[in-house]
């Protein structure tokens, strides 16, 4: 290996070449595949050997070793010898990737990188690629003397087969054949994306054994965790270490734009020094702290400092651009910057993370504090304001700092994605939105045409500049991994500028052109998300979003009187939920009563919120309870409580209203009883069915309310199996409906 500097200088003034070549192949075989120390102690791991430990034992042999290794990292990747986009830190990880790479597809010897989400795997590929443009397109000259690249991306998924990774792999082989018999210098190179994500139990990477073993084309994988023996005693294996502190500051200099160098002092104050170096303490506590899920990664904290660098004011040095730096982080932009990028948690825990970040900061400078809440100037924003936020970032900001949105539904009904669509976060205008949900029927679980049948949708909605909501879709999730790690390609021609990203769709990977106001979210539930693999996690801005949060919301818009109305239904409601016995309320969760009371809050067409009135809240199953409800019409408080307990009743099965009204006073269970015996129906389904599709019977006292009734159109029944139930098929219609003029409407469908 000669350097520029080499060729044209003929003094020999560096290490003997033999040395330092015997040196940088032991690193790649050996050294790199070792954790460091410091990463030892982070994992609480005393086995496995370290970084420090080997070169202590080569250092016998090769003096200085470890020096070596260091001085050709830093005199190979260099902005010198390689374009590296401005926002990337040229850190210890950059470094040892781009020369492992360069190295391994230079000889074909596979090549897999294994670190944690967000520590440039894949980014030191993509930079390499866009180097590697052979003698005639590549900008450096280093690069000039160094092959061409032509890559066959495979994304790995669980659902990803062998069967795809040979398609490749024999199409890499082929093209690699041609360029071989003309000549040309071009290597061609497989790069399996998340190739951890595989079903190791279905032992799909082990056809990758004869690729290996053969080395016709050159073959690079990154992983979260490590191969087994098979696959990784026949590749260069590069385990990425956690972060040291000094890696950790180059990161965060290298994301706000700043040089830790001597020239520092040119941008940053000494105040902005100890902020950043608070905010990577912060950081890395967060990393390690029991009460916070583990499901942050460097990813988040790249954004984060992206978010603070362009959205703060800037001292710029020339006319581009891309050479501002920031001139300050306030308490405010910290505080929106973790809202935005390490969310996705309980309230309570957010506010742990906070004031652990704001606590390392105030270590170092103390008076870095955020301002006391007071009741009409709220600090914190709620996740709706966040995401609306977020949502209306112009394209060059989400370019640089904005990514997709992952919400986490705390309920089991997809509660999250209707709140998404009255709050108008999310647009009802289909030319503007596209709702796509995948069923977990047995025929769609492996209908692979259906999947690319959404795939070819959602890469219409790229091409077009459409927001995409998806609900149950990890069946896809794979195929779109380098669209939700927003890894895009750039092609400019004069005033025309497209934005690329890959696709895989089978076998195969496209790229498709992904317009700038394309907008994705991914709908996920609470009891899915440990399920979720940490590179899928790393890709978005995470929201926890539930039904008693957003009742919390619109609670605080109500005015004072109303709010306090409520909140006192709300205690009684739950005393009397208490009394009962939670465990009798079949389908009853979290969010039950919530919803309940949400319901009752609506807004005018001024935005103003308001709260309805009982007579505005019946439907055709309710309105034979006016009485009990509406008992006393001027006690507005013992309307609304007896409306909800009505709700409530409905819930509960004839056994369970037996067994507790005893343990009500006279009055009370003589009203429950009158109101679940007679005004509802628990004890034919015909008669409800028949109730359901009726229209409500309206007596003369209450003609008045015929347009204030809903239609209630859906409707879940817990009841037992029994041969009446199980005989409902297309054939009852006739004698279940036969007092309904338009039975040829209706199907019944057994499941």
């Amino acid at each position: 290996m000669t350097y520029d500097e080499e060729i044209e200088n003929t003094r020999n003034i560096y290490i003997s070449k033999p040395i330092r070549c015997i040196a940088l192949a032991l690193a790649l075989t050996y050294y790199f595949r070792l954790p460091t120390q410091d990463d030892n102690e982070q994992r609480r791991d005393n086995k496995t050997p370290t970084r420090e430990k080997l070169a202590e034992i080569l250092s016998q042999y090769i003096s200085d070793f470890v020096f070596i290794i260091q001085n050709e990292l830093e005199r190979f990747v260099n902005t010198n010898h390689f374009m590296i986009p401005h926002s990337v830190a040229v850190n210890q990880a950059i470094r040892e990737h781009i020369f492992s790479i360069v190295v391994c597809i230079c000889t074909r010897t596979p090549l897999c990188i294994i670190g944690a989400p967000g520590q440039s795997k894949t980014l030191s590929f993509q930079i390499v690629l866009q180097n590697l443009q052979g003698s005639q397109l590549s900008t450096k000259k280093f690069c000039k003397r160094l092959p061409s690249i032509d890559p066959f991306f495979c994304l790995g998924s669980k659902y990803t087969r062998s069967e795809d990774i040979a398609y490749v792999f024999e199409r890499a082989i082929k093209r690699e054949q041609h360029y071989e018999q003309n000549r040309i210098n071009t290597r061609c190179v497989v790069f399996l994306d998340e190739a951890s994500l595989p079903n190791e139990k279905k032992m799909v990477l082990k056809v990758l054994h004869p690729y290996l073993d053969e080395c016709r084309v050159a073959f690079v994988a990154v992983a979260n965790k490590a191969f087994d023996a098979a696959n990784a005693n026949r590749m260069v294996c590069i385990y990425r270490s956690l972060p040291s502190e000094e890696d950790q500051q180059v990161l965060a200099y290298g994301c706000l734009g700043l040089e830790i160098n001597l020239q520092q002092s040119r941008y940053a104050t000494t105040r902005l020094e100890k902020i950043i170096s608070g905010l990577c303490q912060g950081y890395r506590r967060i990393l390690t702290c029991p009460h916070i899920p583990q499901i942050f990664h460097d990813r988040d904290f790249i954004y984060m400092l992206r978010e603070l660098r362009f959205d703060l004011p800037t001292t710029t040095t020339t006319s581009d651009d891309q050479t501002t730096a920031i001139s300050g982080i306030t308490p405010i932009s910290l505080l929106h910057a973790l809202e935005d990028n390490f969310n996705g948690i309980d309230k309570v825990e957010f506010k742990e993370l906070v004031k652990i970040f704001f606590t390392s900061v105030q270590e170092q400078c103390s008076d870095f504090q955020l301002p006391l809440e007071e009741e009409n100037h709220q600090i914190y924003r709620n996740i709706p304001s966040i995401l609306r936020e977020s949502m209306k970032l112009d394209s060059i900001r989400r370019r640089l700092y904005g990514r997709y949105k992952l919400i986490v539904d705390e309920s089991e009904d997809e509660s999250a994605m209707n709140l998404l669509l009255q709050l108008n976060i999310l647009n009802f205008d289909p030319n503007r939105t596209n709702i796509f949900r995948m069923s977990d029927f047995a025929g769609d679980l492996n209908n692979e045409l259906r999947n690319v049948e959404i795939l070819s949708i959602i890469k219409l909605c790229m091409e077009t500049g459409k927001t995409i909501l998806m609900v149950n879709t990890g069946r896809i999730h794979g195929s779109l991994y380098d669209v939700f790690n927003q890894n895009f390609s750039i092609m400019a021609t004069g005033d025309t500028r497209k934005i690329f990203s890959k696709v895989a769709i089978g076998p195969k990977t496209i790229d498709v052109v992904v317009h700038e106001d394309f907008q994705c979210i991914v709908h996920i539930k609470r009891s899915e998300f440990k399920e979720i693999p940490a590179p899928f996690l790393s890709r978005f801005q995470k929201y926890s979003l539930s039904i008693n949060d957003f009742y919390n919301i619109q609670l605080q818009k109500l005015p004072q009187n109303e709010q306090i109305l409520l909140k006192t239904i709300e205690q009684k409601a739950s005393t009397f939920i208490q009394h009962f016995g939670r465990q009798y309320f079949y389908g009853f969760n979290e969010n039950t009563l919530y919803s309940f009371l949400l319901s009752l809050i609506k807004a005018n067409e001024n935005g103003d919120h308001y709260l309805l009135s009982p007579n505005q809240y019946y439907s055709q199953l309710t309105i034979k309870s006016k009485s009990f409800i509406e008992q006393n019409p001027a006690d507005i408080n013992q309307c609304w409580l007896r409306s909800v307990l009505s709700k409530l009743m409905q819930l509960v099965s004839p056994e369970s209203i037996i067994l507790k009204l005893p343990t009500f006073d006279g009055n009370m269970a003589r009203w429950l009883c009158t109101n679940y015996f007679h005004q509802q129906e628990h004890f034919s389904i015909e008669n409800f069915i028949q109730q359901l599709i009726s229209k409500p019977l309206i007596d003369r006292d209450n003609s008045d309310l015929t347009e204030h009734i809903t239609i209630v159109t859906k409707v879940m029944i817990f009841t037992r199996t029994s041969p009446y139930i199980i005989g409902l098929n297309e054939q009852s219609t006739d004698t279940l409906f036969t007092n309904y003029n338009n039975n040829e409407k209706i199907d019944l469908l057994n499941l």
